[in-house]
């Protein structure tokens, strides 16, 4: 059955699933605490393989494995990039993904609202478990970029070139999470420039200095900002925000109105929709896929509609979906 044909259901008592997890993701020892999530799922009834990543490029791997075994669920016990990965491995199939979070930003576990990682919390990787044993799977849209699939956003310009400065980063620097991001984040910004672009969504096509153009599948950008507040997962379309522009007081500025969900006020934001996109510069500019590096411009982009199975927590936001009703099995 096709992915756009599925109505919500949950995952099986006899559910067989995956766990691959990356021990070097985010500020926490994942390997210290997944035993006791593991627990959780198998005393629902879940048969459960673990697999650890060694490399780049293992999850995505040890994904397309689990999918090739027939598996039914893999989960991922790692952040937004590992989330990636998996995506990439399993679209277009029947296996459902689920997350587990233990990185850095986690934004896609924030989106749908599933337990993230907080100091002094050592029931957060067991209570997710129960978020996902009890969850429900949904189809939702991905994004393409170049070849490259993505779960929460695509971007060009500046968020791009940050990303392409820090990442990949060693495990010593994980360590000061998030704070330790942004202040290099900021650091970097603070020396970009906007250039020139040529951005053409569907049969529009759009000139100007930008700074920044963000193509979103999913509402929250970056763990705190609502940059496509109407974006839906299931819509079959990208929302798309063009960020006008060249300093870093404009950049600064843009920020702000973002945070404070005011850029339809905004002469000098461009937001469309649209389901396919090609971007060109004056001055080449690196893209990212889910915060992972993926190139620079020239880019196409489009959607992919409910390409990828994945399991929400049944207290996910209504407003994600385009349809919110949450059938049982």
């Amino acid at each position: 059955m096709s992915n756009d044909q599925r109505s919500p259901a949950s995952p099986g008592s006899d559910t067989r699933a995956t766990v691959i997890y990356n021990p070097v993701s985010g500020t926490h020892n994942v390997g210290a605490a997944l035993p006791d999530a593991v627990a959780v799922l198998r005393e629902r009834g879940w048969q459960v393989d673990v697999q650890a990543t060694q490399c780049a490029g293992d999850l995505q791997r040890l994904a397309a494995q689990a999918r090739d075994q027939h598996q039914d669920v893999v989960l991922v016990a790692g952040g937004d990039g590992s989330i990636n990965e998996a995506a990439n491995a399993l679209a277009t199939s029947n296996v459902a993904l689920g997350v587990l979070p233990s990185g850095t930003a986690n934004v896609w576990a924030r989106q749908i609202g599933v337990p993230v990682p907080l100091p002094l919390y050592v029931q957060q990787l067991s209570d997710a478990a129960r978020s996902m044993a009890d969850g429900i799977i949904r189809p939702i849209d991905l994004g393409r970029a170049n070849g490259r699939y993505f779960v929460l956003w695509a971007g060009v310009g500046l968020d791009a070139h940050v990303t392409a400065q820090i990442e990949p980063r060693p495990p010593w620097v994980k360590r000061f999470g998030i704070v330790g991001y942004t202040w290099r984040a900021f650091w970097i910004a603070t020396k970009y420039r906007g250039t020139r672009m040529t951005i053409t969504i569907d049969q529009r096509e759009i000139k100007c200095r930008a700074l920044m153009v963000l193509i979103s599948n999913a509402q929250l950008y970056g763990g705190i900002a609502m940059a496509a507040p109407d974006a839906r997962l299931d819509d079959g379309w990208l929302d798309v925000s063009v960020f006008k522009g060249g300093s870093f007081r404009e950049a600064l500025r843009h920020m702000a109105l973002v945070l404070l969900r005011r850029t339809a006020q905004d002469a000098d934001v461009i937001e469309l929709r649209g389901q396919r996109l090609h971007i060109r510069a004056k001055r080449p500019c690196y893209a990212h896929v889910d915060a992972e590096p993926n190139g620079q411009t020239p880019i196409a982009i489009e959607v992919a509609p409910r390409a990828l199975n994945v399991i929400v927590p049944r207290q996910a936001a209504p407003t994600l979906f385009v349809n919110s009703t949450s059938s049982q099995e």
